[in-house]
C-alpha cells in the first residue's frame, strides 16, 4: 500500500506543468530570422540597428510585455542555453554583443530585450531541435532509437534534392514561394510591428507551412516526399516536446518566438491539448 501511495505521489510530480487549475496561455510569434540563418531564403530588414528601427523594436517589445509571459521560448537548441544566459547577463549589465550575428538575431532583438523589460531572472529558454545530420556533433545519439533515427535521417538526406531542384520540379510550390517573396519585399518598408502582423496573418502562416513542409509531397519527384514532410513534422514535435518539458506549475502565460514556418504545425498540435489555450500573437502586437 505504501508503495502505491509513493507511486501516486511521484506521478503527481512527474508532470508539474499540467497539475494546475486553468489553462496556460501560449502565444506563438512567427518571425523572420534577422541574423545568420541556414534557411534557403532569408528575410531581412535594412538598418536594423538604426535609431528608427530600434525604436520600432522597442515598440514591439512593449506590446509583447503587456502579455507578461512567464517564459520566453526561442529558436535555439538547448545546448546553447549557457551562451544565451551569458548574453542576457551581459545585457542586464549594459554590455551589448560584439558579434554582429548575435546582435542582429531576433533572440537578442526581441527575446533578450523582452526578458530584460520584464525583469526575468533567467532570460530566454532555448527549445529548438536541429536534425542531427545538419550540424555535425551537435546531437549525440543517446540510445538505440536515437541511433536508428539518426541513421534514418542521414540516409534520407542523401535523397534530398537541392532546393533549387526541388522548386524547379514543383511548380505549385515554386509559385507559392515566389508570390510570398514578392509580398515580403513590399513589407520591408513597413514598421517592424506591421511587418510581423502581416507575417503572422493566417494566409502567411499557411503559405509558409505549405512550401516548407507539405509541399514536398506535391509531385514527389524522387519518391520520398512523404518522408521529407514527416521529417519536418518530427522536428516540430521535438520542439514542442522541449517546450512542454520546460513548463512548470507557476507558469500562466508563455511566449514562443520562432521562425514563421514552424507556427502552423505547433499551433495545430496544441489546439487539442486540454491544458493550453493558444493566443493569437497578432492580438499581442495590436
Amino acid at each position: 500500500m505504501k508503495k502505491n501511495i509513493l507511486l501516486v505521489f511521484l506521478l503527481a510530480f512527474s508532470y508539474p506543468s499540467f497539475s494546475q487549475s486553468g489553462k496556460i496561455q501560449i502565444a506563438f510569434l512567427g518571425v523572420f530570422h534577422m541574423g545568420e540563418t541556414p534557411d534557403y531564403k532569408q528575410g531581412s530588414l535594412t538598418d536594423l540597428l538604426s535609431s528608427d528601427r530600434q525604436h520600432q523594436i522597442s515598440e514591439v517589445v512593449e506590446s509583447l510585455a503587456k502579455f507578461k509571459p512567464d517564459k520566453i521560448f526561442v529558436e535555439n537548441t538547448p545546448d546553447t542555453q549557457p551562451f544565451w544566459d551569458n548574453v542576457y547577463k551581459n545585457y542586464q549589465n549594459g554590455v551589448k554583443p560584439t558579434d554582429r550575428n548575435i546582435e542582429y538575431n531576433e533572440i537578442y532583438q526581441l527575446g533578450i530585450k523582452l526578458a530584460k523589460r520584464l525583469n526575468h531572472p533567467t532570460g530566454v529558454t532555448c527549445v529548438n531541435y536541429v536534425q542531427p545530420e545538419l550540424v555535425s556533433g551537435l546531437k549525440v545519439a543517446r540510445n538505440k532509437i536515437d541511433t536508428l533515427a539518426s541513421f534514418y535521417a542521414h540516409e534520407l538526406e542523401r535523397k534530398r534534392p537541392s532546393y533549387d531542384a526541388y522548386f524547379k520540379a514543383n511548380p505549385s510550390v515554386n509559385k507559392a514561394l515566389k508570390d510570398y517573396l514578392a509580398r515580403y519585399e513590399t513589407w520591408k518598408n513597413l514598421s517592424i510591428k506591421d511587418h510581423l502582423l502581416l507575417l503572422n496573418s493566417e494566409e502567411s502562416i499557411a503559405t509558409l507551412h505549405y512550401f516548407n513542409i507539405t509541399g514536398w509531397m506535391d509531385t514527389n519527384t524522387n519518391g520520398y516526399g512523404a518522408e521529407f514532410t514527416a521529417k519536418e513534422y518530427f522536428r516540430n514535435t521535438k520542439i514542442l516536446q522541449n517546450i512542454l518539458l520546460r513548463v512548470n506549475p507557476a507558469d500562466q502565460k508563455l511566449l514562443v518566438i520562432i521562425g514563421g514556418g514552424h507556427i502552423q504545425v505547433l499551433i495545430d498540435m496544441l489546439k487539442t491539448h486540454p491544458y493550453f489555450e493558444v493566443v493569437d500573437a497578432k492580438t499581442l502586437l495590436k
